[in-house]
């Protein structure tokens, strides 16, 4: 006989065998009980969690010879037949390779013959989200109305792509993820069918690589056991798996605890050595430091002793904010190859002290010449902390900057203290709102977002929701600050800056006196001053590029007018860009 695999041959074939899912098979039991068998279904659920085998199960308690019946009795001719996949009045298809029209037009001329053998003719179509738009709006009449010997059962992973014209004449039943006790259950279960051992480790280390999906689990088990033919260890399943063992994260939370920045290289070095892929070491961290702040909010019940004790080397803050460095840099990941060195940068930032972000300085290094060839600059007056400014190689032999080039310092500012509990005041968030400003502006770097905050005012607080407030004249920055990368921009920063989960909702006022609201550190005025020094060093790096050239207009209300950069080189030609219409591929231009 053909090997079988093992999701295949422990597939449950009677209703009671059936784990994690018993909101959907009482249902369906006492609908069979009482004679209450629906014409459609609709299961509903991620990969894995039973759809296709409970729709198995469903048609054959209603053909079973002994029935309709609760429990199938996987003897009967119509029972048999439908296992072993010989029964022609049962009928799976696949959407995802028969979607078109065409296939739901054989559908409806079959259906209307009565069945050979069986007593229903049950059409189980698999992946039905994948039908087209036209499949689906053929299948609605037959679906609303089909002939009393005829059950649909649909199964889908993205139950949101099915049309409410189609949901609206099913039963929809929704299939739960497994958890980590049902789903080691069930894979103890098939280790002793196989005669085999394993250690726990390894149980619930491959129930919990299955994330909620019994077939997965089972997969996964399945190569391990192919892989030893011994005792199966958590070893064992880190090899095969390419999983993070607990040792090396419980060892990585130890050096982010102590703050020891070498020996966070040697971990990233390893883990790069070692073949394991760095977006998985991050998920793998993630969820670790996911379990010590649960150990810290429910304190030792339910977690390992261990776990509990490391949890006491941080603090609640410290705890999110390693997950959410962690969190954003596996998002990053995927469109970087440089995991490495993402991986070291995750690593010094979720060290270092969230509130001590290093001040932006803007350096020589955006010349559009010598790129390649930069040195560190002794910039101590300007920088914070250990950050390293780079310039020019060119400029670095020339003297200083002039003064005017390098604004003076910010003073470090106090944040108002906010408490861990209670409700906010008004008062409160209008206290810490420039902070949060000043957040957005030296961590995030979004200075477009600056903008437009500054024309916001705090006007009222609700639970955990800030209001604020928009010039109704200003109504379009209610879209802008509603986007959402600008909203989780802003929930950040408050979150950074205050300690608690905070969101925000904005709203339009009635026009007031005008008001700004003044970052700490850094007046508008001189913020202006320094955009405009910006301008004025990126101009002077454009003109020694093109030596004897003249600069004719940069001002902005001429910009706003027509977007032209107009540069006179020497000679006597003109270069005129039209951002807007310039084509490099037109003809008119070309001939």
């Amino acid at each position: 006989m053909a090997y079988v695999s093992l999701y295949r041959k422990y597939r449950s074939q009677t209703f009671e065998d059936v784990m994690g899912q018993d909101h959907v098979v009482r249902t369906l039991q006492n609908a069979i009980r009482s004679g209450r068998i629906g014409h459609a279904y609709l299961f509903c659920g991620s990969r894995g969690t039973g759809k296709t085998t409970v729709a198995r199960l469903l048609a054959k308690a209603v053909n079973c010879e002994h029935g309709p019946t609760p429990e199938p009795c996987n003897k009967c001719e119509a029972c048999v037949s439908i296992s072993d996949g010989s029964a022609v009045d049962y009928i799976e298809m696949d959407a995802a390779s028969h979607r078109g029209i065409d296939d739901v037009k054989d559908i409806r001329d079959n259906v209307k013959y009565a069945p050979m053998r069986l007593r229903y003719k049950v059409f189980v179509i698999d992946e039905a989200h994948q039908l087209t738009n036209d499949a689906k709006d053929a299948f609605l009449k037959t679906l609303e109305e089909p002939p009393p010997h005829a059950i649909f059962i649909l199964a889908t992973t993205e139950a949101h792509e099915i049309p409410l014209t189609i949901r609206s004449r099913c039963q929809q039943f929704d299939f739960r993820r497994g958890s980590v006790a049902d789903i080691a259950a069930r894979v103890r279960y098939v280790i002793e069918q196989e005669n085999r051992e394993a250690d726990e480790d390894a149980v619930q280390m491959l129930a919990r690589a299955g994330q909620g999906s019994w077939r997965d689990a089972l997969s996964l088990l399945e190569q391990v056991l192919s892989y030893t033919d011994g005792r199966v260890t958590a070893e064992d399943v880190n090899t095969v798996l390419g999983t993070v063992d607990e040792d090396m994260l419980y060892e990585t939370s130890n050096v982010i605890a102590d703050g020891n920045s070498a020996a966070a290289f040697d971990i990233a070095e390893r883990v790069v050595h070692s073949g394991k892929d760095v977006r998985e070491f991050m998920k793998a961290v993630v969820a670790h430091f996911r379990d010590l702040l649960f150990a810290s909010v429910a304190g030792a019940e339910g977690v390992s002793e261990k776990a509990s004790q490391q949890a006491g080397r941080f603090t609640k803050d410290q705890l999110m904010h390693v997950i959410e460095v962690f969190t954003i840099a596996e998002k990053e990941l995927r469109w970087n190859d440089q995991h490495r060195l993402g991986l070291e940068m995750a690593f010094l930032k979720a060290i270092g002290v969230p509130s001590a972000a290093p001040q932006s300085v803007r350096s020589g290094s955006s010349s559009v010449e010598n790129k390649a060839k930069v040195i560190p600059i002794d910039d101590t007056k300007h920088r914070r902390g250990e950050e390293t400014v780079y310039a020019d190689a060119g400029e670095a032999e020339e003297s200083a900057p002039s003064e005017k080039t390098q604004p003076a310092p910010t003073a470090p500012i106090s944040v108002p203290t906010i408490p861990e509990k209670g409700e906010l005041t008004l008062t409160q968030v209008r206290s810490i709102w420039p902070s949060v400003i000043k957040h957005i502006r030296d961590v995030q770097r979004k200075r477009l977002l600056i903008g437009v905050l500054r024309e916001a005012q705090v006007v009222g607080v609700e639970g955990s929701v800030v209001v604020l407030g928009f010039d109704k004249r200003l109504n379009f920055h209610v879209d802008k600050v509603q986007l959402p990368e600008e909203k989780e921009v802003i929930t950040t920063a408050l979150r950074a800056v205050t300690g608690r989960e905070l969101t925000f909702r904005a709203t339009v006022i009635e026009p007031e006196d005008e008001q700004v609201v003044e970052i700490p550190g850094l007046e508008p005025e001189e913020d202006l001053q320094v955009e405009e020094d910006e301008e004025k060093n990126l101009l002077e790096e454009v003109m020694a590029v093109f030596p004897g050239s003249e600069i004719i207009d940069t001002s902005r209300s001429a910009a706003s007018k027509k977007s032209k950069d107009i540069v006179q080189p020497a000679g006597g030609i003109d270069i005129d860009i039209d951002r807007e219409d310039y084509d490099p591929w037109s003809e008119e231009r070309n001939a």
